[in-house]
């Protein structure tokens, strides 16, 4: 899947620090997340940690290891040294010594699950470590088995992440604002800030460079990082203040524009669609989770075509792949209508819709322009049912 989605936030462990002073005389409030970072950023940014036989830095091991490979977590310029311990006829350890203290015994137990994929495997756990003597936070680790030929360049290598880091809240212009980040604030990182409040984050209206200019109030401003703390100062550019994503939740109207599918059939929507619900799916042909949709999208285009219901495809798909994308349809056997451009993220639809990840799909009213479904209920195996009781609720206010 190609994903470029921040996802809606949340908290774990908070801890409210006192604030900082901001350059202009206001100020930001820090709130550390101990944990569960990388479900509010709506991902991560994966670490390679090499591993050897070399155990240089690790003064004690646990006892009854017979197969370690040794490495360590690399942070803000700390180190966390570890222990895998893989023995062939037996089940995999990780040890991580969590308080830096050289001493692999004295640390809590890391539980490291093993999952079957296949002929191979994969294993993951989690971990806080101390990141000062009052504060921890999580790290959590994955392994690709080292048999798996698909992964040689990852036979000697542990994957990590950060999983804990800041919110941050700050008033700009008399409104409020928050943004987080995972980890240490680092130089030219991009934050997230929800202007809208709709619980999702847009990449292309809503994130922030630190160190570069940006104007979501009629002010240009600059946020940056000044001795580890996000400072906020007034900007010697002026920029044009920044449009608002648009507003796609459910109960809102949906975006009307004019387009011409595949077959050269110029649609309007969604005024052509009068007396029917249509399911706008944005998608292509190279994205593993869009063609994993299509047996559901079938069956519900199946049962409830007769009774209104429409899909229609936005193909975000490279140029010169028109006969490619023609092919895929006529092999899927897919019915409807499909808007190709081949501008891939460029699609004009997918930028007017503020598409930053695939598959993306609204069900909307074609009478009333009002979204009825957005993913949460347009994916997997209960669409069939969904557009069933939408088509009969709609059957009941005509």
């Amino acid at each position: 899947m190609r994903h470029r989605t921040i996802a809606n936030s949340f908290l774990l462990s908070v801890l409210v620090l006192p604030a900082c002073q901001l350059v202009s005389g206001q100020e930001i409030k820090e709130n550390f997340i101990a944990s569960g970072m990388s479900k509010k950023m709506g991902g991560y940014r994966p670490i390679r940690a090499a591993m050897s036989d070399d155990a240089k830095g690790i003064d004690k091991t646990p006892e009854g290891l017979t197969a370690p490979k040794f490495g360590k977590f690399e942070l803000d310029g700390k180190t966390w040294a570890f222990i895998l311990d893989e023995p062939e006829d037996g089940k995999a350890a990780l040890y991580i010594d969590a308080n830096r203290d050289g001493d692999l015994t004295n640390d809590p137990q890391v539980e490291w699950t093993m999952r079957k994929q296949g002929e191979f495997s994969t294993y993951n756990g989690s971990a806080k470590i101390e990141l000062s003597k009052d504060r921890a936070g999580a790290l959590e680790m994955y392994r690709f088995d080292p048999k798996d030929p698909s992964r040689a360049q990852l036979k000697d290598a542990l994957m990590y992440y950060i999983d804990f880091g800041t919110e941050y809240q700050m008033e700009i212009d008399g409104k409020e604002f928050k943004t987080f980040a995972a980890g240490p604030l680092a130089p030219n990182a991009m934050l997230p800030m929800d202007r809208n409040g709709d619980g999702r984050v847009s990449r292309n209206y809503e994130m922030v460079r630190l160190g570069a200019p940006f104007n979501f109030t009629g002010k240009t401003y600059v946020l940056d990082a000044v001795d580890g703390k996000l400072s906020l100062s007034k900007s010697e550019t002026d920029l044009p203040e920044m449009p608002m994503p648009p507003d796609l939740r459910l109960g809102q109207k949906a975006l009307e524009f004019t387009a011409t599918t595949m077959d050269g059939t110029e649609v309007r929507f969604p005024q052509d669609y009068k007396g029917k619900l249509v399911m706008l799916d944005f998608w292509a042909t190279w994205c593993g989770p869009c063609i994993r949709e299509i047996p559901n999208m079938k069956k519900a285009y199946d049962a409830h075509h007769e009774n209104g219901f429409e899909i229609l495809g936005v193909s975000f798909d490279q140029e010169k792949m028109e006969e490619k994308i023609k092919e895929f349809l006529v092999d899927r056997e897919l019915p409807w209508a499909q808007i190709y451009e081949g501008k891939y993220w460029e699609t004009s639809l997918g930028k007017m819709h503020d598409v930053s990840g695939i598959p993306f799909v609204l069900l909307v009213d074609g009478d009333t322009g009002v979204i009825l479904g957005t993913a949460q209920e347009l994916r997997g195996e209960g669409l069939s049912d969904f557009i069933a009781e939408k088509l009969e609720k709609k059957k009941g206010s005509n």
